[in-house]
């Protein structure tokens, strides 16, 4: 019998390898993209019957892991907390984004803005930190 590394095997046909598929980044792939599922269509019958059975009082992003969850759904926490460290807000107009509390000001980082918001502050989105009918900061605001 011979033997052949994984690598190997793993290479396309066209340059000598077997043409597999490297399991695990396939697996780590498949789990982030249920966790994308589950975030971005709450709908479904997966995200549904998911959050129905761990997450019914917490949001997806915000879950905490507990000690009898099933594999799966460990493996999706994983991948998850991988979304959640290189996920970035496209702000468009902004009017979905909370100024205080969703992480928009950094492409690179989760940054929010510091210090404790005040009670007038508290709901406001990036939207109502623009000049009205405009795209430039109101620096008033900020």
């Amino acid at each position: 019998m011979a033997w052949t590394s994984w690598e190997k095997m793993t290479k396309p046909k066209a340059i000598g390898g077997l043409g597999f598929r490297d399991f695990q980044a396939f697996n780590d792939a498949f789990l982030g993209k249920l966790g994308w599922r589950i975030l971005n269509n709450p709908s479904l019958l997966l995200s549904r019957i998911l959050m129905g059975k761990y997450c019914h009082s917490e949001s997806f992003m915000e879950f905490t892991e507990k000690s009898a969850i099933s594999h799966g759904w460990r493996g999706i926490l994983v991948r998850r907390d991988l979304l959640k460290e290189n996920m970035g807000w496209v702000v468009g107009d902004g009017s979905s984004i909370s100024v205080w509390y969703d992480p928009w000001l950094s492409l690179s980082a989760q940054l929010r803005p510091t210090g404790p918001a005040t009670e007038d502050s508290m709901n406001l989105t990036v939207v109502d930190l623009f000049h009205e009918n405009s795209r430039t900061w109101d620096k008033e605001k900020i």
